[in-house]
């Protein structure tokens, strides 16, 4: 029988997925939050994270225009603070009960503890649900599940940034960033997360993802729901 490579690369996909292991909440603790070990001082206190969102939270009201916005794996809550300053009605859930403890006062209580694969939101409630830098801290099975929440939870627009693998061989590959952040264990290809968002019945904005791409990162993602299917 005549060699089948995509399968071959199917099967090398399924052995490296079920070995993958979820890294536990309480990992992302007050040390990993607070302490100084990132490179750039990158920081999770408030005048820190404001210089590294630098036109985040404005350029997200003003691509978006959202009411109502959800902040999946939102951390300690530092955009939420910062979109409330701009007076934009947000929410926020994340798996580590330390990120209530380290936010501001203002927000805290609109941070609900729960898993991103399962946000507990109900169905399009937010017209843009967000989730950052959170995708690469998941295994495959995780992110397949969240993107799934996500679109669920969204009315409209989901926005997404992640590392993605920076030089995937196909579809299927994916890899690792420990030297980066130990908890980063799923760097996958670009194309197979966009892929998640279609098999969800999203539509691409390349137009919006052009925009939120401000500083060239090549990290963004934007889906919309398409307008026959945003009525609840």
């Amino acid at each position: 029988m005549e060699r089948n490579p995509f399968l071959d690369q199917v099967r090398e996909f399924e052995r490296k997925v079920l070995e993958q292991e979820p890294v536990d909440a309480a990992h992302y603790d007050e040390e990993y939050f607070a302490s100084d070990w990132r490179e750039d001082g990158n920081r999770y206190d408030l005048e820190t994270r404001r210089r590294i969102e630098d036109r985040n939270p404005a350029l997200i009201k003003e691509v978006f225009s959202p009411r109502q916005v959800l902040d999946v794996g939102c951390g300690p809550g530092f955009l939420m603070f910062f979109l409330d300053e701009l007076g934009v009605d947000v929410q926020g859930i994340d798996f580590s009960p330390f990120s209530r403890d380290l936010a501001p006062e203002k927000i805290r209580d609109r941070i609900t503890i729960a898993p991103v694969t399962e946000p507990a939101a109900a169905s399009r409630s937010f017209d843009l649900v967000v989730c950052r830098e959170v995708v690469e801290h998941l295994t495959v099975l995780q992110i397949r599940r969240t993107v799934a929440a996500l679109c669920d939870a969204s009315a409209r627009f989901v926005y997404l940034t992640t590392r993605f693998h920076p030089g995937p061989r196909g579809l299927l590959d994916f890899t690792t960033q420990f030297e980066v952040d130990p908890t980063h264990i799923t760097l996958l290809a670009k194309d197979f997360v966009r892929t998640l968002f279609v098999l969800e019945g999203f539509r691409c904005r390349p137009d919006l993802e052009a925009r939120m791409d401000w500083a060239g990162k090549d990290r963004v993602l934007v889906y919309e729901r398409p307008p026959g299917q945003r009525a609840g």
